[in-house]
């Protein structure tokens, strides 16, 4: 097992809820740091262990008879005829959470582990009073529970390859999302980020952390270039505007049709009053060709001058 699945299977967590001593702890991140540098496992001594961590060497012995007796590191000692502080000793991790053994007797699982929200629904709910549920709306809400997490499972597992336990973590995590986020906004980061969510469990324990980045990624998009592009477009209809007005006496405009052309160069918002301009086409017969060449920049709007949204495909 990698120091990777360990990261996925939330081992960090699971450190977080060991109850290891300060140089117990020492020694295990000691451990990882060196596995994620690449070295999988280190041939030490007690002193040497000891100056590295700035501990004394009977901690430090303490520390890795413990660590072994609860199947947290694995160590096998050379020449067993030396002295303990000069013995040397070959030290890695057990990155296997599941050969953990926990002193209170229970063994906490990578989704026991996991830090979420205050449920949106069920028992953890403040709102909830006791003796006003019915069973034909248990039911209903049971089935429509099923329904959401399935649809967050499904939309994870779609491209990937799963083996049966990964499919189980995930499983469990949907269930979890769908109780503490709506699940449309979970299907939709799943779609943003998409590999870049390893599992959900990942997701579900980091929300904040994704939440956060689907913000700034998304913001960038709309603040500025979309933007920009909105400006350029206002300039065409102005530059156009201003162009035929130029050209009043060779096209013998009305003072009506001058004054629509007046509109739209100064205007704040020329590309919705083209919109208005456009629907009265048949008073301006000698602005024809103006509208053809600018119809496609128009935006229509309500009567309100709300901006009517083109339907997302």
């Amino acid at each position: 097992m990698s120091v990777q699945s360990f990261y996925r299977e939330s081992g960090f967590k699971l450190l977080a809820l060991a109850k290891l001593s300060q140089c117990e702890y020492s020694v295990v991140l000691y451990l990882l740091n060196c596995a994620v540098s690449g070295l999988d496992h280190i041939i030490t001594t007690e002193n040497e262990l000891a100056l590295a961590l700035h501990r004394e060497p009977i901690e430090i012995r303490d520390a890795v008879s413990n660590l072994t007796s609860r199947g947290v590191i694995r160590v096998g000692y050379g020449d067993l005829t030396q002295a303990p502080k000069v013995q040397s000793m070959r030290l890695s991790m057990q990155f296997d959470t599941h050969k953990w053994h926990h002193e209170n007797g229970a063994s906490p699982s990578s989704h026991d582990a996991l830090v979420f929200p205050f449920r949106r629904q069920g028992a953890t709910n403040l709102h909830v009073l006791e003796g006003h549920r019915r069973d034909k709306d248990r039911n209903n809400h049971r089935q429509a529970e099923t329904n959401t997490w399935q649809r967050v499972l499904e939309s994870f597992i779609r491209n990937r390859s799963l083996d049966d336990s990964e499919l189980t973590a995930s499983e469990t995590a949907a269930r979890t999302l769908c109780e503490t986020h709506p699940v449309d906004q979970v299907i939709l980061m799943l779609r943003h980020f998409g590999p870049r969510i390893p599992t959900l469990s990942l997701l579900a324990s980091s929300w904040q952390h994704f939440q956060l980045l689907f913000e700034e990624e998304t913001q960038k998009v709309d603040l500025l270039e979309a933007r920009q592009k909105h400006h350029e477009l206002d300039q065409k209809v102005r530059d156009a505007a201003t162009e035929y007005y130029g050209r009043k006496e060779e096209l013998d405009m009305t003072e009506e049709e001058q004054a629509v052309l007046q509109i739209l160069s100064s205007h704040r918002h020329p590309r919705r009053q083209l919109f208005w301009a456009w629907q009265m086409r048949n008073r301006y017969p000698n602005l024809a060709r103006f509208f053809d060449e600018t119809s496609g920049l128009m935006l229509s709007v309500t009567g309100t001058g709300t901006i009517v949204r083109k339907p997302t495909e």
